[in-house]
């Protein structure tokens, strides 16, 4: 199956990710496990009501995984499209990122913590691409003066503790 990762015309490029239809296995899983806790809530609750009420909060709780996440990326910031909300951070602001293979993390904090400052990247159905495509810019910027740590912790690392450049 040939998915085609869509280019933006108003910023650089970018690319959509949705986790659940790209892990299928996970996201049954997922929807087994809100139905249990549904059920759950709807028994300890004494009415149905409860049970639906827990289902559509675990859910809406779980948008960025069930529903399709788009980024798009320039020069000048990455905007991720959550399907509630849109997040921006310009390069110029950017403090930290977190490259793995999984997925990563791009805040406006220095500090390790992931709090609400920063946004999550899925890389979608060509990580490879979109991973290198982050690393690419964000290398961009620091070449242009901005100060981002860069954390990949899948690089190999040398005898004295730092990451091998890619």
């Amino acid at each position: 199956m040939s998915r085609e990762i869509p280019e933006s015309s108003d910023l650089g490029t970018g690319w959509t990710a949705w986790p659940a239809i790209e892990s299928p296995g996970r996201t049954t899983v997922l929807v087994l496990a809100i139905v249990v806790l549904a059920m759950l809530s709807g028994t300890l609750g004494g009415d149905l009501l409860w049970g639906l009420t827990a289902a559509a909060l675990l859910s809406i709780g779980l948008n960025r995984w069930f529903l399709p996440t788009t980024y798009e990326i320039d020069d000048e910031r990455i905007v991720a499209g959550y399907p509630l909300r849109k997040r921006s951070i310009r390069w110029e602001n950017a403090r930290r990122l977190v490259l793995d293979v999984a997925g990563g993390w791009l805040s406006d904090a220095r500090s390790g913590r992931r709090g609400r400052r920063g946004i999550d990247l899925y890389w979608g159905p060509d990580p490879e691409r979109s991973r290198s495509l982050v690393a690419r810019y964000a290398e961009d910027a620091v070449s242009g003066g901005v100060d981002i740590e860069i954390v990949a912790p899948d690089r190999p690392c040398t005898e004295d503790g730092s990451e091998e450049s890619a």
